[in-house]
């Protein structure tokens, strides 16, 4: 039983690389005894208690992701966008095996997709609109920069001057998008959060030290 135990501990850990080594190390000591103290006679008594080893991985990290302090809203703090579209899927990938109703997961699942598919329609309408205002510039500038040099200079001037607003209003946009953007990223997160607090309720991240405290 104590090689079963352990190949099942090995195959949890090398599915929690994603979770900081300390945390790990805590959480894989936590289960370890927990299994050894569990009077488990084989493998099937595990996987339905526990999950499989990827199962609890996930239910792991998504609840360690939902769970961990929030930074302060400090420019220095602040999560990078990598990091919250990490969090966002390990949230995702932990619901779909957390072992809740299917109704339920149906419902979180699909207020999750939701969420993906407002935030991509957003991004593409305000990129889709930049790059257009930009396009419209150049076209403009290359379809009438020859009328300065010709009898209609003042029309060729005025619709110059258009274009080059166009294209300055363009390029002034990008920056704004890439705040925008990260704005988005961090209050689809903040969302998933939520949902993530609704679902592990029963806290599968678990450390000695947490339990000790709890006791």
């Amino acid at each position: 039983m104590d090689k079963i135990i352990e190949k099942y501990i090995n195959d949890l850990n090398n599915n929690l690389l994603d979770l900081p080594h300390d945390e790990r190390q805590d959480v894989i000591e936590f289960y370890q005894e927990f299994l050894f103290d569990g009077n488990y006679s084989n493998e099937k008594e595990i996987i339905k208690d526990l999950g499989t080893p990827k199962q609890l991985a996930r239910m792991i990290l998504a609840d360690y992701s939902v769970s961990k302090d929030v930074p302060q809203p400090d420019m220095h703090e602040k999560p990078s966008s990598k990091t919250n579209l990490k969090t966002i899927w390990l949230i995702l990938l932990g619901v779909l095996a957390a072992p809740v109703g299917i109704p339920l997961v149906l419902v979180t699942c699909f207020l999750m997709i939701a969420a993906l598919v407002a935030f991509c329609g957003i991004f593409v309408a305000v990129v889709q609109t930049t790059i257009g205002l930009f396009a419209l510039g150049v076209f403009i500038l290359l379809k009438t920069c020859g009328l300065l040099f010709s009898n209609s200079w003042s029309t060729g001037l005025f619709y110059t001057g258009i274009s080059i607003c166009l294209i300055s209003l363009s390029l002034f946009l990008f920056p704004l998008i890439i705040k925008f953007i990260h704005f988005l990223i961090a209050e689809c997160t903040v969302f998933f959060r939520y949902l993530g607090r609704k679902i592990f309720k029963n806290h599968y991240y678990k450390t000695n030290s947490a339990m000790k405290t709890e006791g």
